[in-house]
């Protein structure tokens, strides 16, 4: 469930509502420091920096290796200690910096680590090559495209043009492809997986001869429609807010910036499975439909999203499925693993992806003035999304959804790119980015730490809260106050960090 835990505002719990209640606590913002999920990612986002700890001490004292291969291994090693702080820093705020260097755990957490973080991706993006000989392995440009995102969240604008100018312009994967951006959908099939728009993913894999799904996603395992062909077991479901976002002008082909919630995209809400159903016809992002999973509409290719009955509790989650993490029918052989009880898939999680770097070079363009430049690199993730080869459409057979897709696009797709001279003004500029964001990244794991760093946190989820708990009761009278721009310090690490009947860490204020 990492995949939406803590970071993910625009999806339900799903499940029931009895269902692991410690995530009720976290999707309404009511959470103490005693929640188990904070000290679980606390403990395995520490574990990933000791390990890059442990893998430069012991380079350090290596004596079988060239100058050059040290220089690119403690590269790779900070890059991935970086990115596990990067981690900790958003979740937490105030994180204990420990390296290769310190002589104790016991360090206090009080001095901001964002300059810490900021060396080791520099040193990366410095000292890695720009090709790597296996597909996956970090190299310059995804260090680039990080150093960027982290001098995003300092606010140091400018230089984060710098950076994301010479990651656009120049980067490529690891295996030699110039960035560009894909078919919408490739980015969430492994089939089409480490394509042209992957800048740093996860690799997964399926059937690895372990009998597990370790590495097979096992953090997305609860993630699939309930009893549906996938087995398992409803979590992690699309808001309506979130379905709403995509609907479009039917006159402009753009978003509803202000507002998207006046009129509310159709849904199955409360209508059973064997009653008629007739799906929304109104103008609609395509992206929709490669995001959420909703009555009607084909569901990759395993047939009609058939609504109510792969839902597991419509009342408190609402009627929506998740779909960026669904393996398809075709190649569920290849690409699925059901070695365990719930099943696992060779889908990639992607941190960042190519239309991520370009919306936030927009956003860094758009705080230093370059309007234009910010609005072209908009259009160019919009105009990805207009181009009809990568729509859903409908299929030959709804009865044999298997033997392909028709011509007839699955709903009524509208998208336009923003107008010469749209973006007139940083302010007009920024809702629209904010906004693109929302839609282009949706259920992968970005929402709250934008809305966090942008400071608008309060007042978006209020508004969400009193929207979504109108039609669902997990989030029914949830309110945000301002300590929840970050979570708690986990109780159990305070108490681990006593010395002398004093702790080393210190709470985050409100906690």
């Amino acid at each position: 469930m990492d995949l939406w835990f803590g970071s993910e505002w625009r999806s339900h719990k799903g499940s029931d509502g009895g269902d692991q209640p410690a995530i009720n606590q976290i999707a309404r913002l009511s959470f103490d420091a005693s929640n188990g999920f904070f000290n679980n990612k606390w403990k395995s986002s520490f574990e990933g920096v000791n390990r890059a700890n442990q893998t430069l001490r012991f380079l350090n004292l290596a004596t079988d290796v060239t100058d050059q291969e040290r220089l690119e291994i403690a590269a790779q090693a900070r890059f991935l200690r970086a990115h596990f702080y990067s981690d900790l820093k958003k979740m937490f705020n105030q994180v204990p910096w420990i390296d290769e260097a310190s002589e104790t755990y016991y360090a206090p957490n009080t001095a901001d680590i964002w300059p810490q973080i900021q060396a080791d991706f520099e040193y990366a993006y410095e000292n890695l090559p720009a090709t790597q000989t296996e597909v996956g392995r970090v190299n310059k440009w995804a260090a680039g495209a990080y150093l960027g995102k982290t001098l995003l969240y300092q606010k140091k604008y400018p230089e984060a043009v710098t950076v994301f100018t010479d990651v656009i312009t120049n980067g490529v994967t690891s295996n030699g492809l110039q960035y560009d951006l894909v078919p919408f959908r490739n980015n969430f099939d492994a089939a089409t997986k480490n394509n042209a728009e992957s800048v740093f993913a996860i690799q997964m894999v399926a059937n690895d001869g372990t009998n597990s799904i370790t590495f097979a996603n096992s953090g997305g395992r609860l993630n699939f429609p309930y009893e549906s062909p996938f087995r398992c077991c409803g979590f992690y479901q699309p808001t309506q807010d979130l379905v709403n976002s995509y609907r479009t002008s039917p006159t402009t082909g753009l978003p509803y910036l202000d507002d998207y919630n006046s009129t509310a995209i159709a849904s199955d809400m409360n209508v059973a499975s064997d009653a008629a159903f007739t799906p929304d016809s109104t103008t609609v992002d395509p992206r929709l439909d490669w995001t959420v999973g909703r009555r009607g509409i084909p569901f990759h290719d395993w047939g009609l999203h058939p609504g109510r009955r792969w839902i597991r509790e419509q009342s408190s989650a609402g009627p929506y499925s998740n779909k960026k993490n669904i393996y398809w029918q075709a190649t569920q052989d290849r690409f699925s693993d059901q070695s365990s009880w719930a099943p696992g898939t060779a889908i990639n999680v992607l941190v960042i992806r190519f239309a991520d770097v370009l919306l936030m070079a927009a956003e860094a363009q758009a705080q230093t003035g370059s309007l234009a430049i910010a609005q072209t690199y908009v259009n160019r993730v919009r105009a990805r999304a207009a181009i009809p080869s990568g729509w859903l459409y409908s299929y030959i057979n709804n009865s044999a959804p298997m033997a392909g897709f028709n011509t007839t696009p699955a709903a009524n797709y509208l998208i336009n790119e923003y107008p010469a001279g749209y973006f007139s003004s940083p302010e007009i500029a920024l809702k629209a980015i904010y906004f693109e964001r929302k839609l282009e990244l949706a259920m992968e794991g970005h929402r709250f730490f934008d809305l966090s760093r942008w400071g608008i946190l309060q007042t978006t989820m209020n508004t969400f809260y009193e929207y979504e708990g109108g039609i669902t009761t997990d989030v029914r009278g949830a309110t945000a106050i301002s300590r929840t721009n970050y979570f708690p310090i986990p109780q159990n690490q305070i108490d681990l960090s006593v010395i002398n009947g004093s702790a080393t860490l210190t709470q985050n204020p409100g906690y």
